[in-house]
């Protein structure tokens, strides 16, 4: 496949300058005054990923590539696929029992995010857009554009894809680095499983429906546990 320079800069903008940019948010000091209602901030994010795969879409249609090479078809499953699903499934579930059973170390992680997650059941109904609008417009432009890019792109060596799978989970998970290096190693391998299963299943679909229901679930117990911390925190003493 041959790509255009726009696909070149795009490319660029995702491994390079996303990650930096993360870095620096990760580095500065938010006071809820500075930022507008956490309501905005997920419409505006949320907005802002859906352009970005539509941005996708529009440059793999201007190029003449298959759309099936972005993951636009039905997924080719096979017992692999399986494999990995469950996998995943599983270790985000193991992730969130042991943050349960930290509850203490969970909470204070998550008021220190208190600015990007929801609090309560109000800022959750605002939450549900970003969770689809990221599990739709990420998987586009990470898993769906991204590892065919340097799949491409890099020398042709033997595991190709799995460098292309590595790099990708990689910047994917620098660009959550304002959430702290605990939730990038994390993500990583969210990523990494995601980006393997796309390669698998050779679809973006199942990669967006696990990716919607991790954000769903993250979202329910950012709101159960500080809802928690708020209810210990106004009770008498």
């Amino acid at each position: 496949m041959e790509f255009t320079w726009f696909d070149h800069i795009y490319a660029f903008f995702l491994l390079v300058v996303v990650p930096v940019m993360s870095w620096q948010s990760g580095n500065e000091e938010f006071s809820s005054e500075w930022l507008p209602p956490k309501k905005h901030l997920f419409y505006s994010n949320g907005l802002m990923l859906l352009i970005g795969a539509m941005l996708v879409g529009t440059s793999w249609n201007v190029s003449g590539h298959p759309w099936k090479t972005l993951g636009v078809c039905l997924p080719h499953w096979s017992p692999m696929a399986s494999i990995l699903t469950i996998f995943l499934a599983g270790f985000y579930l193991v992730d969130q029992w042991i943050g349960w059973n930290q509850k203490q170390a969970s909470k204070k992680e998550l008021e220190e995010l208190s600015f990007v997650v929801p609090i309560n059941w109000e800022e959750f109904a605002h939450y549900l857009f970003l969770a689809f609008a990221a599990g739709i417009g990420e998987e586009v432009i990470f898993r769906g554009f991204l590892i065919p890019y340097l799949t491409n792109i890099l020398p042709a060596i033997t595991y190709i894809s799995w460098y292309a799978i590595g790099i990708t989970a990689c910047s994917f998970a620098l660009s959550h680095l304002y959430q702290g290096w605990k939730a990038v190693a994390k993500i990583t391998i969210l990523a990494f499983l995601l980006g393997w299963l796309f390669v698998e299943t050779r679809s973006l679909l199942p990669v967006i429906v696990l990716h919607i229901a991790i954000d769903i679930l993250s979202g329910i117990t950012s709101v159960m546990m500080l809802s928690d911390s708020d209810k210990d925190t106004s009770a008498p003493t």
